[in-house]
């Protein structure tokens, strides 16, 4: 090798060195671009969920509001005639002769026998009203949360449902963003459902589904949100957690639906699930194209024979 080749080598070298720096540069400009982004989406997710989370805060107190308005009322009138009645009352018994007084006398005896009744019959009456405002209000305290409680669940099989499915992802991958941190998302459908209802009934059915999230619960963290989606299909928010991890878990539970002995009457009924897993952010980091994902991933484990677990693609 000749001089000039060495020089000519030295050449692209240094060339090389000034694409690979430039290249750098625009790499963290992309990465600079990208955070601004993901900043701006999450302060506009944030906007959004604060509105919605006051404006139900705001509805549920004015109902809350107008009830004891009510109650109050109702109350007064109660003390109202109670007092005016045990006044009555003891009138007449203490009276017992009253037209042989004096006009005076009687009118200033009357007013002191009022007034003490009224002190030690609105006492007694107050503090039965303090009682029954407290047992009231414990009443209505038991009943929003019973309330709350059904709003998100699903009344079959006791799941979340999916109004609470939609708001708790939204809420989680705004910590991811915020967190840089992992999140996969399952989405489970059982295999061949609307055979199970033909050839069973629709009780059966429910009983299968019942039983599948009982088998699906065994295989999750504390950690996790199982979710009724719809029918037959269910949705596992797995925080924390990467895409590797959650086709572990994913195998699992289809692994332990499959080997689960479901029964209708006297009959076993074989149940499986396929499942799809997507992950942010390896496949997403907007909500709707996360759940796009991992529902492609579903439908291709559907494709592929069923009774399987697919994993989204990476982009």
């Amino acid at each position: 090798m000749d001089e000039k080749e060495i020089i000519d080598i030295k050449q692209e070298i240094e060339k090389l060195k000034k694409l690979d720096s430039y290249l750098k540069e625009k790499y963290e400009e992309m990465l600079k671009k990208e955070e601004a982004f993901l900043t701006e989406i999450n302060e506009q997710l944030e906007k959004e969920i604060t509105v919605m989370v006051l404006g139900a805060i705001k509805e549920t107190v004015n109902k809350e509001t107008v009830s004891l308005k009510l109650l109050r009322k109702h109350i007064r009138r109660q003390v109202k005639h109670q007092i005016n009645k045990e006044i009555k009352n003891a009138i007449q018994k203490l009276i017992p002769d009253i037209k042989e007084l004096i006009k005076e006398e009687v009118k200033n005896k009357s007013i002191e026998i009022i007034n003490q009744l009224k002190r030690q019959t609105g006492k007694q009456l107050e503090k039965e009203v303090i009682e029954q405002v407290k047992e009231t209000t414990s009443i209505l305290r038991e009943q929003k949360e019973e309330s709350e409680k059904k709003a998100v669940l699903d009344e079959l099989t006791g799941t979340f449902n999916r109004r609470y499915f939609e708001t708790k992802l939204e809420d989680e991958l705004t910590l991811a963003k915020r967190f840089r941190m992992r999140l996969s998302l399952l989405m489970i459908d059982i295999d061949h459902f609307k055979q199970i209802n033909d050839n069973f009934g629709h009780q059966i059915g429910d009983v299968v589904l019942q039983e599948t999230v009982a088998v699906i619960k065994n295989s999750l963290s504390s950690t996790d949100f199982l979710c009724r989606y719809g029918g037959e299909e269910f949705a596992v928010i797995m925080t924390e957690t990467e895409l590797e991890k959650a086709v572990e878990i994913a195998e699992k539970i289809r692994k332990e639906v499959e080997e689960h002995i479901f029964y209708g009457g006297d009959r076993i009924i074989p149940v499986r699930v396929s499942i799809g897993v997507a992950e942010y952010p390896a496949n997403a980091v907007i909500k709707q194209i996360l759940i796009e994902k991992a529902d492609q991933a579903l439908y291709q484990a559907k494709n592929s024979g069923r009774n399987n677990v697919k994993a989204a693609l990476k982009e």
